[in-house]
C-alpha cells in the first residue's frame, strides 16, 4: 500500500455556465496527476523493498552465525561420543579372626575397598586412551593410565604402552566382574598391585580361536615403583587357545604363561639363598637375582542347568623380594644382615567352581595354595609359611548394576616351632557393588 496524495480535481458541474474549458489544458493536468500518483506509489515501495532487504539481510546474517555455532557444537558432541565413561564403587563390611586382630583394634570395619572411574577416549578407529583413578579408603592412586593402537598392515594385532595389568587370567579379570572378594594368594605374591608399566604386543586370531600377548617392564620388586632402577627388563609372555563344542554346551581356554626377568642388587648383598641360608660371598653389587617362572591354565564353561564354570591357574619357578637395605646406599652391614634379599623357589595354584542359582544368585567355591618356599618345610619365619585357604561365596544380582556378595575365607597355615597352630584368621566379608 500507499499514501496517495491529495489531488484537486476541477468541478466541471459548477463550471457549466462558466466559459468553455480548455480540454487541452485539462488532459494536460490530468496526465500530470496520473503521474504524480505512481511516481510517489513507485517511490514509497522501493522504500518498503529496500527496508525488507535490510530485514533478510540482517536475519540471514543470525542464521549463518547460528549455523556456525550448531556445526562447532556438533564437533564437540562428536568428540564427547567418543569418550566412554563406566565405573564402580565396591562398599565392604568385614569381620576379622582373632588373630588377626592387634591389641585395642577393631574386630570388625566398615570401608570402600574400591571407587574408580575409567575414562577411554576413542578418536579413531583402532585407537583408544584409557585412564582409570582409584579412590579407595585412604589412598588415591592411578590404576590404568595407557593406550592401544592397531598395527597398521598386521591385522588383529595391537600395540599397549604405558600402565596396565600384566598378562594373567586372574589379574586381567576385573575386580568388579570376580566370583571371590580377592584375588588368590599366590597371585597377589607374585604380581603385586596387578599392573606394571611398559609395552605389550597382543594378537586375538579371528578365524583361529588363539590370542597371544608379550610385554616388556620394568620389573621392580615391588610393581609400584613408578620409575625403573635397573636397566634390565622383565619379559612375560601368554599364550590362550579356545575351544568351542556348542553340541555339548562346552567351552574350554587352555593357557600357558611364563615370566622372565630379575633384581639388581643395588647396595645389599647380602642374599638369603635357596636353602634359606645367609649368602654375602656369591653375590655382588650390580648383580641379577632371578625372577623366572612358568604357569598352565584352564578354564571350562558349560552350560548344565542355567551355567557352571570351572576355572584353574597353576605356577612354580623363582622369585625374589628386596629389602629396603638395597636401597640405601648409608644403610649398616648389621641392617643389611638383618634384612637381607631373599631368593626363593615358590610354587601355587588356585581352583573355582562357580554354579549358576537362577538368573539372580550364584555359588562358589574356591580352593588356592602357596608355599613361598619350596625348598624348606616347617620355614621358621612367618610370612613364609604355606597356606591353604577354601573360600565359601555366593553373589546376588539384584539387576545389571547391583551386586551383593558373601564371602568367607578359611585360610589353614603351616606350622612350625615359632608357629605351633594354625592361626584363627578366618574372615568373613560382606561386599555391596554398584557399577555404572
Amino acid at each position: 500500500m500507499c499514501n496517495l496524495p491529495v489531488i484537486l480535481i476541477p468541478d466541471f458541474c459548477t463550471m457549466k455556465n462558466q466559459v468553455k474549458p480548455d480540454y487541452t489544458e485539462m488532459k494536460r493536468l490530468l496526465g500530470l496527476t496520473i503521474f504524480t500518483i505512481f511516481s510517489v506509489c513507485g517511490y514509497s515501495q522501493n522504500q518498503a523493498v529496500d527496508s525488507l532487504k535490510e530485514v533478510f539481510d540482517r536475519l540471514e546474517g543470525k542464521i549463518n552465525a547460528l549455523d556456525e555455532r550448531v556445526l562447532v557444537n556438533e564437533a564437540d558432541l562428536g568428540k564427547l561420543n567418543k569418550i566412554k565413561v563406566s565405573g564402580y564403587v565396591q562398599a565392604q563390611w568385614e569381620n576379622y579372626g582373632k588373630d588377626l586382630v592387634k591389641t585395642n583394634d577393631p574386630a570388625n570395619n566398615f570401608y570402600i575397598r574400591r571407587a574408580r572411574v575409567k575414562f577411554m577416549y576413542e578418536p579413531l578407529d583402532g585407537i583408544k586412551f584409557v585412564i582409570q583413578p582409584d579412590f579407595s579408603t585412604g589412598s588415591l592412586s592411578l590404576k590404568d593410565a595407557y593406550a592401544v593402537v592397531n598395527i597398521p598392515k598386521l591385522k588383529n594385532f595391537t600395540l599397549w604402552a604405558g600402565q596396565f595389568n600384566r598378562p594373567d587370567y586372574e589379574v586381567e579379570y576385573s575386580s568388579n566382574q570376580r566370583e571371590v572378594l580377592e584375588r588368590s594368594r599366590i597371585i597377589r605374591a607374585i604380581y603385586p598391585g596387578e599392573r606394571e608399566i611398559g609395552v605389550k604386543l597382543e594378537y586375538i586370531g579371528s578365524k583361529i580361536p588363539l590370542k597371544f600377548q608379550l610385554m616388556a617392564m620394568n620389573g621392580n620388586f615391588t610393581g609400584t615403583q613408578a620409575k625403573d632402577y635397573d636397566s634390565k627388563k622383565d619379559l612375560m609372555g601368554r599364550l590362550v587357545y579356545s575351544i568351542k563344542l556348542p553340541d555339548a554346551g562346552l567351552g574350554i581356554d587352555l593357557g600357558a604363561n611364563g615370566y622372565f626377568g630379575g633384581n639388581r642388587i643395588k647396595y645389599n648383598t647380602f642374599v638369603s639363598n635357596l636353602e634359606g641360608k645367609l649368602d654375602s660371598t656369591s653375590f655382588t653389587a650390580g648383580d641379577y637375582l632371578d625372577k623366572n617362572w612358568a604357569g598352565g591354565e584352564i578354564q571350562i564353561f558349560a552350560d548344565i542347568l542355567g551355567g557352571m564354570a570351572f576355572k584353574g591357574e597353576y605356577v612354580a619357578g623363582v622369585n625374589s623380594a628386596s629389602s629396603s637395605t638395597n636401597q640405601d646406599s648409608k644403610a649398616k652391614l648389621a641392617d643389611m644382615r638383618r634384612d637381607p634379599i631373599k631368593l626363593r623357589n615358590f610354587s601355587g595354584y588356585y581352583i573355582y567352581l562357580i554354579k549358576n542359582i537362577g538368573p539372580k544368585n550364584q555359588f562358589v567355591a574356591k580352593y588356592d595354595y602357596y608355599d613361598p618356599n619350596t625348598k624348606l618345610s616347617g620355614d621358621a619365619a612367618k610370612n613364609e609359611l604355606f597356606y591353604k585357604t577354601f573360600t565359601l561365596a555366593w553373589q546376588y544380582y539384584l539387576n545389571d548394576n547391583i551386586r551383593l556378595s558373601f564371602n568367607y575365607e578359611l585360610p589353614k597355615n603351616e606350622t612350625n616351632s615359632t608357629n605351633t597352630k594354625d592361626l584363627k584368621d578366618n574372615t568373613l566379608g560382606v561386599r555391596i557393588q554398584a557399577k555404572f
